[in-house]
C-alpha cells in the first residue's frame, strides 16, 4: 500500500517588471546665443550650455561653466551656420541678423539677413566684429521667440542685453553721417563675466573691398577684344544669387582683387573697409553691370603700365596670398547669405512637406530637428559636421535655400494663413550656365520643391491643406555657353549614359512623389527643340506610362503676342491629372492625432530651359486651380467658377506671393529677378514688363559671363562638393570642374587606354603600361599653337602614340616607334605659360622628349574606309634623319587633368579619404624609368647619356615667349572673374 503525499506547490517566481525606457527628448534649439571672443578660445553660451572652440585647433568641447578673461568680448548672435577650413585656418560663420517672416503651424520662420565669417583668431575676429553692421532693434527682432528666450535668461539670473539701442542710434548717427553708426554695448557672458564693449563701424561689411574712385573710361573698343576671346570659351557658367539690390549694395564686389586686395594684404592690413560704404548713399552711386565691369578693367589697365612683369596671381602657397584668397572667399560667402535666400526655424522642420511629415510620423519628440530634415534641402549640413559628430542637438540649426512667404488673409470675416515654401535642392546646386541638366546620380540643376499651404481654423479645429509641385532642368546631359544672350544648347554624353541617369532621376521621383506629370514648356522648334525633343524621346524609350506622363506646351508659341491668357488651355488639358493627383488635407485636433482627409498621389514636374520665368507662370496657374477647389471645400469661397478672381484683395496677395517666389528662385539661379513677372503679379502682360525683361536679360548675361564662376566655386565648397583647391583651379582656368568630373575623367581615360590597346597593339606584342599625356599638335615641336591629349602605350617592342577621339571613343591615328630606334630620352621642366604660379612650378610642369630615328616610325590614320592604309613607312636607308615627340604630364591639382600612373585620369577631391596625388615630375620619372627598362631589355639604352635631365622649356624661355598682350588679357580676365 502506497501512501501518497500531497506535493506542496511552490509559488511561481514573479516575472520582473522591466520598466519601459523613457526616451529623453532632445533639447530645443538655442534661439539666442552669446559669442564670446577670448584670447585662446571662442565660447558659445546659451542659458547653462557652454561650448568652447579652441582657436588653435578648432576642437569643440562642452563645458559646465566658463570664466572669461579680462580680454573677452561678447556679442549676440542668432545661430551658427557652420565651420569652414580656409587657407589661413578655421572659420566660424554665425547669424548676426534675421527677419521673422511669420508662423507656419504656429512656429516662427526666419530669413537670414546677415552673417559674420570669423577666423578663429582673437585679433582678426574682433576687428571684423567691431566693424560689423549690427541690426537695429526693430520689431522683427522682438518676436515671441526672442521674448521667451529673454524671459528664460532672466529666470536663470542672467541678463541678455540688446547689442544695439535706439538711443545710441539717435545720438550717434548725426555725428557719424554714415550708413551704419557706431554702437556701444555691454553684454555679460556669465554672472561673473567682465563687462565688455564693442563699437561696430560705419562700414556695412567688414569684408568689403577698398574702392578706388576712378572715372569710367571709354572701354568699349578694349573690351570688345576681351569679349571676343571669351566667346571662344565653351564652359558653362553659373549665376549669382543676389537680392533685388544686387548692384545697389555690392559696389565693392567688383573691385579688382589682383590690384586693390593684393595691395591691402601685402601691407598687412586687416582693414578691408574704406570710407566709401559698399552701399551707395544715393541712386546716383549705383553701378550698372557694364559700368562695374568697365571700372574693373580700367583699374587693371591703369595699373598695368607700371607692371610689365608676370601678373600677380593668387598663390595659395604664399601666406600673404592666402589671406587675400580667404578674404575673397569670405566676402562671397557673406554676400551669398545676405541675399535673402536662406531660411530656418528653431522649432519647425521647413525642409519637409506636410504630407511627408505625416507619412514619417513627424514631428517626433525623440528626434532632434536636424534628424528630421530632408537632406536634399539642408544646405549647411557639411559645415555643421563638427556639431553633428558630437551630437550637439541644441546647436545644430538646419538652413534651407529657396523662398518662404506667409500672409495673413481674410475673406468674408474668415481669417486664414496663405503660405508658400520653395525648397532648392543642394544635390546639383549652382547657377544657370554652370549647372545644366543632370548628373550621374540622377540629380538635376535648379530642382525646386514648392509647397502652397492654406491654414484655417474651423470650429476649433485647425485645417492645413497643401499642394506640392516641382521644377527641374531637363534630365539629360546638356550645357550652354554663357557668352551670348541666347546660346545654343549642346547635348552631351553617350545615349547609354543619358538613359541611365534619366531612369535614375525618375525612379527617385516616383518613389518620393508618386505619378509624375512632366510639363515641358520649351519650344518645339528652333534651338530649344534640341533638348526638348531629346527629352520627349527619352520618355518614350523609358516606356513607363504607368508612372510618367509627358505633356508638351510650347509656351512661346501659344502665348505669342503677350496672350498669356492662353495658359488656361494648358490648365484645361490637365483636368484629368488634377482629379487623379489630388492634394493633401489634414485636420489638427487638439487632444487627438491628426486626421487626414486626403493625400496627394502625384505631382507636376514643370520645366522650361532655365526652369524660371515660364515655369513660375505655369506653376502659379496650376496652384490657382487647386486653391480654388480647396477654398470651396473649406467653405471659404462659394464660387464654383472663377474662384479667387472674385476676391480682388486676396487675388492680389496670391499673385504677389507667386511673383516674389519667381523672383527669388530666379535670383538664386540666374542672378536677376524673373522675367514675365508683370503677368504673374497682375495677370496681364504690358510694355513696361517687356522693357524690364530686356534689361534683366542683359544683366543675366553679365552675371553668367563674369560673376558666376567664383560663386559657383563657393557654393561647391560650402556644400562639401569640392575641396579648397577649387579656388586655385578657378584662378588658373577661370572656370571650375563639376563635382564628379575627376572620377568621370579617370574612367574615360582608362577606357581610352583600353580601347587604344585593343586596336593598335600587334598581336604578338605584350603591353607593359599605358598613360595619357599632353603633346603639341604639330610634329617635331616643343611649343605649338595647340596641344592635344595623346594615349601613350608601351609594349616590349614598341612605343605607340595614339590620337584618341573621346566623344566618338575611337583612335583617329597612331604612330608606332620601335624601341630599338629610340636614340635618347630627355626629361625636365616643361613650362608653357607664366601667368599663374602653378604654371611655373617645376614639379607640376614636367615632361619628356623621345628622340628616335625616322626609320623606326610607322603611322596609320583612321579614314573610315578601305583606304585605311599605312600613310608612310620611312625608308630604312634614311637612318640619319631623326625625329622627336614631346609629352607633358598633366598637373595633378587641376580636376579633370591629372593623370594617374596606373592609367586613369582625373584627380580626386578631398571629400572623404583622398589618395595622395603624384606630381607631374613623379609621373614623368616613373614613365621614363619604364621606357628605359623596356629599351634595356632589347639591348638598347646601354649607352651613357641615353637619359638626359635638363629643361625642355625653362621658366626664362617661357617668360620671354609670353607676349605683353597675353599678360594684359590675363589680368583683365582676372579682374573680371575674381
Amino acid at each position: 500500500m502506497f501512501l501518497l503525499k500531497r506535493k506542496t506547490s511552490t509559488p511561481p517566481t514573479p516575472t520582473p517588471v522591466v520598466p519601459t525606457p523613457v526616451i529623453k527628448p532632445p533639447p530645443p534649439l538655442h534661439k539666442r546665443i552669446s559669442l564670446v571672443i577670448d584670447k585662446k578660445a571662442f565660447i558659445l553660451i546659451a542659458g547653462n550650455d557652454f561650448l568652447e572652440i579652441e582657436s588653435e585647433t578648432g576642437k569643440i568641447t562642452e563645458k559646465d561653466a566658463y570664466e572669461p578673461s579680462r580680454d573677452a568680448k561678447s556679442f549676440d548672435i542668432f545661430g551658427v551656420v557652420g565651420f569652414l577650413e580656409l587657407l589661413t585656418g578655421r572659420y566660424i560663420i554665425v547669424i548676426t541678423d534675421r527677419k521673422n517672416l511669420g508662423r507656419i503651424q504656429d512656429k516662427n520662420v526666419y530669413m537670414i539677413k546677415r552673417v559674420a565669417i570669423l577666423p578663429l583668431d582673437y585679433e582678426r575676429a574682433l576687428k571684423i566684429l567691431e566693424k560689423h553692421p549690427w541690426p537695429v532693434d526693430e520689431d522683427d527682432q522682438r518676436d515671441t521667440d526672442t521674448l521667451q528666450e529673454d524671459a528664460n535668461l532672466e529666470e536663470e539670473g542672467r541678463s541678455h542685453k540688446r547689442y544695439i539701442s535706439n538711443e545710441i542710434m539717435e545720438t550717434e548717427v548725426a555725428e557719424a553721417e554714415k550708413d551704419f553708426p557706431p554702437i556701444q554695448t555691454a553684454v555679460s557672458a556669465s554672472p561673473t563675466s567682465v563687462p565688455v564693449s564693442a563699437t561696430p563701424p560705419t562700414s556695412p561689411d567688414p569684408l568689403s573691398f577698398i574702392n578706388k574712385k576712378q572715372p569710367v573710361s571709354v572701354l568699349l573698343s578694349k573690351m570688345k577684344s576681351a569679349f571676343s576671346d571669351l566667346s571662344k570659351r565653351r564652359s558653362p557658367s553659373f549665376s549669382s544669387n543676389g537680392s533685388d539690390s544686387d548692384y545697389e549694395d555690392r559696389e565693392g564686389e567688383f573691385t579688382s582683387v589682383s590690384t586693390t586686395l593684393n595691395e591691402s594684404m601685402a601691407t598687412g592690413s586687416d582693414n578691408l573697409s574704406s570710407n566709401d560704404s559698399d552701399i551707395p548713399k544715393s541712386s546716383s552711386d549705383k553701378l550698372s553691370p557694364l559700368s562695374t565691369a568697365a571700372k574693373r578693367v580700367t583699374e587693371v589697365l591703369d595699373g598695368f603700365a607700371s607692371d610689365f612683369g608676370v601678373p600677380k596671381a593668387i598663390n595659395i602657397k604664399d601666406p600673404i596670398e592666402k589671406n587675400v584668397m580667404d578674404v575673397r572667399i569670405a566676402k562671397e560667402i557673406a554676400l551669398l547669405f545676405r541675399s535673402d535666400a536662406f531660411f530656418f526655424s528653431y522649432e519647425l522642420d521647413i525642409t519637409t512637406s506636410l504630407q511627408k511629415k505625416y507619412a514619417k510620423g513627424f514631428p517626433k519628440k525623440e528626434l532632434p530637428l536636424w534628424e528630421q530634415a530632408d537632406k536634399r534641402f539642408w544646405w549647411n549640413e557639411h559645415m555643421l559636421k563638427g556639431f553633428i559628430e558630437l551630437e550637439l542637438h541644441a546647436w545644430i540649426l538646419p538652413i534651407m535655400q529657396g523662398y518662404v512667404q506667409c500672409e495673413l488673409c481674410q475673406i468674408d470675416e474668415q481669417e486664414f494663413d496663405f503660405i508658400l515654401v520653395s525648397r532648392r535642392s543642394r544635390e546639383r546646386a549652382g547657377l544657370r550656365y554652370q549647372r545644366r541638366g543632370i548628373n550621374e546620380d540622377g540629380a538635376v540643376a535648379n530642382f525646386v520643391e514648392t509647397e502652397q499651404i492654406l491654414s484655417i481654423e474651423i470650429e476649433g479645429i485647425n485645417h492645413d491643406v497643401s499642394f506640392l509641385q516641382i521644377r527641374g532642368s531637363i534630365p539629360l546631359f546638356w550645357s550652354q555657353s554663357p557668352y551670348s544672350l541666347k546660346p545654343k544648347p549642346v547635348l552631351e554624353r553617350s545615349a547609354n549614359e543619358n538613359a541611365q541617369a534619366f531612369k535614375e532621376h525618375f525612379n527617385k521621383l516616383n518613389e518620393m512623389y508618386g505619378h509624375i506629370s512632366c510639363i515641358n514648356l520649351t519650344e518645339l522648334t528652333n534651338r530649344e527643340a534640341i533638348v526638348g525633343s531629346a527629352y520627349r524621346e527619352a520618355v518614350e524609350r523609358l516606356e513607363d506610362e504607368k508612372n510618367i506622363e509627358y505633356i508638351e506646351f510650347d509656351f512661346h508659341k501659344q502665348c505669342k503676342g503677350m496672350k498669356y491668357e492662353n495658359i488656361s488651355k494648358l490648365v484645361e488639358m490637365l483636368k484629368t491629372n488634377f482629379n487623379k493627383m489630388g492634394y493633401y488635407w489634414q485636420a489638427n485636433k487638439a487632444m487627438s492625432e491628426n486626421e487626414v482627409h486626403c493625400q496627394q498621389t502625384g505631382i507636376f514636374r514643370t520645366n522650361c530651359m532655365d526652369c524660371l520665368d515660364r515655369t513660375n507662370v505655369v506653376q502659379s496657374a496650376l496652384a490657382r486651380e487647386v486653391l480654388n477647389l480647396q477654398m470651396l471645400r473649406l467653405g471659404i469661397s462659394e464660387f464654383i467658377d472663377g474662384g479667387i478672381s472674385h476676391y480682388e484683395h486676396f487675388e492680389n496677395i496670391f499673385n504677389d506671393v507667386w511673383a516674389n517666389n519667381g523672383d527669388s528662385i530666379s535670383r538664386e539661379y540666374a542672378g536677376t529677378s524673373a522675367l514675365k513677372g508683370d503677368f504673374t503679379r497682375t495677370g496681364k502682360r504690358n510694355l513696361q514688363g517687356v522693357v524690364n525683361d530686356a534689361s534683366n536679360s542683359l544683366a543675366r548675361m553679365f552675371q553668367n559671363t563674369f560673376k558666376d564662376f567664383f560663386r559657383q566655386a563657393t557654393i561647391d565648397y560650402i556644400l562639401g562638393n569640392r575641396s579648397i583647391e577649387v579656388f586655385q583651379e578657378l584662378q588658373q582656368k577661370f572656370e571650375t570642374s563639376q563635382p564628379g568630373d575627376s572620377e568621370r575623367w579617370a574612367k574615360v581615360r582608362a577606357t581610352a587606354i583600353e580601347i587604344s590597346s585593343s586596336i593598335v597593339i600587334i598581336d604578338n606584342e605584350e603591353k607593359i603600361n599605358g598613360w595619357t599625356f599632353l603633346s603639341p599638335t604639330e610634329p617635331n615641336t616643343l611649343r605649338s599653337k595647340s596641344y592635344e591629349e595623346k594615349v601613350v602605350l608601351l609594349t616590349k617592342k614598341a612605343l605607340y602614340v595614339c590620337t584618341f577621339h573621346y566623344r566618338l571613343e575611337k583612335v583617329m591615328q597612331f604612330k608606332r616607334i620601335g624601341l630599338g630606334e629610340i636614340t635618347s630620352i630627355e626629361k625636365g621642366e616643361y613650362i608653357l605659360s607664366t601667368l599663374y604660379p602653378s604654371c611655373v612650378s617645376v614639379k607640376d610642369n614636367y615632361g619628356f622628349i623621345v628622340y628616335y630615328r625616322a626609320s623606326g616610325e610607322s603611322s596609320r590614320v583612321n579614314s573610315g574606309s578601305m583606304r585605311n592604309n599605312n600613310n608612310y613607312k620611312t625608308n630604312n636607308n634614311n637612318n640619319s634623319e631623326k625625329k622627336f615627340m614631346a609629352f607633358k604630364a598633366f598637373r595633378s591639382n587641376l580636376v579633370g587633368e591629372a593623370t594617374k600612373f596606373d592609367g586613369g585620369g582625373g584627380s580626386e577631391e578631398k571629400n572623404n579619404e583622398q589618395k595622395e596625388q603624384k606630381s607631374s615630375q613623379q609621373i614623368v620619372n616613373e614613365v621614363v624609368e619604364e621606357i628605359v627598362k623596356a629599351c634595356w631589355d632589347i639591348g638598347n639604352a646601354e649607352d651613357v647619356g641615353f637619359v638626359v635631365e635638363r629643361p625642355i622649356i625653362s621658366l626664362e624661355e617661357a617668360n620671354k615667349s609670353t607676349g605683353i598682350m597675353t599678360k594684359v588679357g590675363f589680368k583683365v580676365k582676372q579682374a573680371l572673374w575674381l
